[in-house]
């Protein structure tokens, strides 16, 4: 079966165009399955402010206590996945909510409880529950949280959890939306990077920032078996290529 994975930012929830939905419908039509992993980092930031929880991050990473691990949950699944599902419907889309306490769905382990906190990485995803859905006619759209075998809920980033998700589905394509239309190199869209280039890249410094981790990401993405990965604002714009 031919998978596309989407990650899109809790930002771009809100700001999905009327071409996004046409481009998913020709996949569709095509025969192509979608499925549609979300962030939502500025609604967590939001909700903690309002309940004065600090935000305190360490290494450009999220560090999550019991209490920011719940309004977590609450941003993700109570306010961003929704208006992805709504979106979704509104545009004559069916579509579904799954998340990690689905069967198992996202099973995962901390990356380092001494030094983030309830923050993990994914080892396991139930595929058969995902494609069922997929069979049924639905486009998943799952929120990055995992569970531990212990029964704990973990934080994990959305590019990472996007890019676990479409290994383990064996996807052919994994778009990793961003607010810029690609890697730019003196100015310009880079359309295609290896992991050579890329590590020319980094030592350069020219590719800096958040961008380090969405690149690492997309190589780890397609050295596990995803044929292509796209990191780009739009999945009808080029963007950056990224292929073994």
């Amino acid at each position: 079966m031919h998978t596309i994975v989407i990650k899109i930012g809790g930002n771009a929830a809100t700001q999905l165009t009327p071409t996004f939905f046409e481009t998913i419908k020709q996949w569709q039509q095509q025969g192509k399955y979608v499925v549609i992993v979300h962030g939502g980092g500025t609604m967590i930031s939001n909700l903690m402010a309002q309940f004065n929880e600090p935000v305190i991050k360490k290494d450009g990473i999220r560090v999550t206590n019991s209490t920011s691990i719940e309004l977590t949950k609450m941003a993700l699944i109570g306010q961003v996945q929704p208006q992805i599902l709504d979106q979704l419907r509104q545009n004559n889309l069916n579509a579904i909510g799954l998340n990690a306490g689905s069967a198992q769905l996202l099973t995962g382990s901390f990356l380092n409880q001494a030094c983030y906190g309830l923050v993990g990485k994914i080892d396991q995803v139930n595929v058969k529950i995902i494609k069922t859905e997929l069979h049924n006619g639905y486009i998943p759209v799952i929120s990055p949280l995992a569970i531990t075998n212990d029964g704990q809920w973990l934080n994990v980033n959305a590019d990472q959890a996007a890019t676990a998700i479409a290994k383990h589905l064996r996807a052919d394509h994994l778009y990793l939306l961003t607010d810029v239309s690609g890697i730019k190199v003196a100015g310009n869209i880079l359309h295609h990077i290896t992991p050579t280039l890329a590590q020319e890249l980094e030592m350069q410094s020219i590719i800096t920032g958040g961008m380090i981790p969405k690149v690492n990401n997309a190589l780890t993405a397609v050295a596990q078996g995803v044929t292509t990965v796209h990191i780009t604002d739009h999945v009808n714009t080029h963007g950056t290529l990224v292929t073994a």
